[in-house]
């Protein structure tokens, strides 16, 4: 029988000092992390994140179907985790061309929202960073296959937003609509 794990917070998953392999003697409170043996403190900031409200020439935006969990199936912005030492803006390029292979400009800051998100049972937080850029002309769009099984230019209908995979996602899209109105 396979049992299903609950997600832990990544501060409860902290159970060794990573410096002095202390054991953790208290879990309260979870953060920061103080190392009773060697002062080691881990803080347990969120990652950060950024999105794209990418539209065409049509006023559609671009949105992507999600081909891995957390969300597989779901619908998403394209967009990911921001790597070290990189802008959020030169990220939201980057994980745009290799996930949907199209070169944006234009962008503006949208808004930010705070996110959890869980990967093999360990849930980090996330902040969120949304940005509104434009597709450059003539651009097609070709989705890697690892992360994206689908992809549509389509206006923001309730039903189109009832299928986001993350509601900061949702959210920042509402957003957006009530900025264009």
């Amino acid at each position: 029988m396979n049992s299903v794990v609950p997600p832990v917070d990544v501060s409860d998953a902290y159970r060794f000092c990573p410096i002095c392999g202390a054991a953790r003697s208290q879990f309260e409170p979870a953060r920061p992390f103080r190392c009773k043996s060697c002062g080691h403190t881990s803080f347990f900031g969120p990652v950060t994140a950024v999105g794209g409200v990418i539209v065409n020439g049509e006023g559609k935006v671009l949105l992507i179907e999600r081909a891995r969990d957390p969300g597989a199936g779901k619908l998403g912005m394209p967009g990911g985790f921001v790597d070290p030492y990189e802008t959020a803006e030169e990220s939201l390029h980057r994980e745009v061309w290799e996930e949907v292979g199209v070169k944006i400009e234009g962008l503006r800051f949208l808004m930010n929202h705070p996110n959890r998100y869980t990967y093999h049972g360990i849930t980090s937080p996330v902040l969120d960073l949304f940005y509104f850029a434009k597709v450059c002309d003539s651009q097609v769009v070709s989705v890697a296959a690892s992360e994206v099984s689908g992809w549509m230019w389509t206006e923001l209908t309730p039903e189109v937003l009832d299928r986001m995979a993350f509601e900061s996602n949702r959210l920042a899209l509402e957003h957006y609509l009530s900025l264009s109105r």
